[in-house]
């Protein structure tokens, strides 16, 4: 069985063709970056096939058609027949949804609907969904909501200390982000740990950042919440804050509520501290030369990310196993470093060595928990949950 896997950003789409086998090993996949702009960067490889190249791509429907040229030129397939399913991330799925779900036309109307509350994401996602439709109409379309993992989480995780009003008529809650790895991360640390129970937080690392704790393979809280601003400091948003602060800059800078979710989205977070990039990698080559706005940007972001390990290990009441995914999460071993000697207490200790290699288990022998780095792949996550709704 192959499945196509499409995950389509706001000016982005990434895809997969993945042989849903035991292995679910990839067959295909590529990247369209920059879609709308002057230039638009297309790679795509299949075994030691690769290609590459930058020219105008408007529009979704024209990256998915390159896409699709691409995958006949490699001879993965000679036939799109030969695609059973096609996979679609969304972001957001509100409650209504809490495993993969076939795109029926109520669903995108639901979808839609709830691109009021991620004007990000879900327009983009629809897009992605309408121009596969149309290249792909024999096989069902399936979609997985990024939201769809963190839909167990208990009531008293999800509410916020606001009138019942505004989560009965307004959907006012906690939904979490970034599930899909999440769920994915958790499948592997379980692997690691040789079981399917136990205490583990997961650290979505990256330009958007999110953390998640998890009991016997249930979420039971995120970091992320109503949208994905709540949280720990990420590339360009604030993460968490004292709610009266928007308030009050707001009439201080005289400004409208839309030019403050652009400052809180856009302009916040490591590019604030570091008043300089929101790349960590650029920090890091200024903290090594002892740039002192580049030096308290790390700082501050291990702090901030170990205070919340500290309190998802009290609610887990314990920790068996914390796992690091996603670009600054396997990569910067200097963050995972500083996180982790905030948390010695927990029984948490790092071989130093396989910590800088960015190894798979990188604890050392004494600790008494497992601390994973573990390469986020959504696109596998969401080819299994597909084969499970097919089964």
């Amino acid at each position: 069985m192959k499945l196509f896997i499409v995950n389509a950003g706001s000016s982005s789409l990434k895809f997969q063709l993945i042989h849903a086998h035991k292995r679910f090993d990839t067959l295909y996949e590529g990247i369209v970056d920059g879609i709308g702009r002057a230039s638009c960067f297309f790679e795509a490889s299949a075994g030691k096939k690769h290609t590459h190249y930058k020219k105008r791509i408007p529009k979704h429907a024209r990256a998915l058609k390159e896409a699709i040229n691409i995958l006949f030129e490699f001879g993965v397939v000679d036939s799109l027949k030969e695609i059973d399913a096609v996979g679609h991330r969304v972001v957001h799925g509100g409650e209504k949804y809490s495993k993969a779900t076939k795109l029926t036309k109520p669903v995108i109307q639901n979808i839609e609907a709830l691109s009021e509350i991620a004007p990000l994401h879900n327009p983009a996602n629809l897009e992605g969904i309408y121009a596969a439709k149309e290249y792909i109409k024999h096989a069902p379309h399936i979609a997985i909501f990024d939201t769809a993992f963190h839909q167990t989480l208990p009531e008293k995780a999800y509410r916020y200390a606001v009138p019942r009003e505004w989560y009965t008529t307004y959907h006012i809650r906690k939904y979490g982000f970034h599930g899909t790895n999440h769920r994915y991360v958790a499948h592997q640390t379980y692997n690691h740990l040789g079981k399917n129970k136990g205490k583990i937080i997961t650290c979505h690392l990256g330009n958007g950042s999110s953390i998640s704790a998890i009991k016997d393979n249930v979420c039971i809280d995120t970091s992320m919440g109503f949208t994905p601003l709540e949280g720990i400091p990420m590339g360009t948003r604030s993460g968490s804050i004292d709610p009266a602060l928007p308030l009050y800059m707001t009439e201080k800078l005289n400004i409208d509520t839309n030019k403050m979710d652009t400052l809180l989205n856009n302009k916040c977070g490591i590019l604030a501290l570091s008043e300089k990039s929101s790349d960590v990698r650029d920090i890091w080559a200024k903290a090594q030369k002892k740039n002192k706005k580049a030096c308290f940007t790390l700082e501050k972001l291990a702090y901030d990310i170990a205070l919340k390990i500290g309190s998802y290990a009290a609610a887990l009441n314990g920790l068996d196993a914390l796992s690091f995914t996603a670009g600054i999460g396997e990569n910067a071993w200097y963050l995972r470093r500083d996180i982790c000697s905030y948390l010695s207490h927990l029984g948490i200790t790092l071989d130093s060595r396989k910590n800088r290699a960015n190894s798979t288990a990188i604890h050392d022998k004494k600790s008494s928990v497992h601390v994973l780095v573990i390469k986020a792949n959504e696109g596998k996550q969401m080819a299994r949950e597909i084969a499970h709704y097919l089964q």
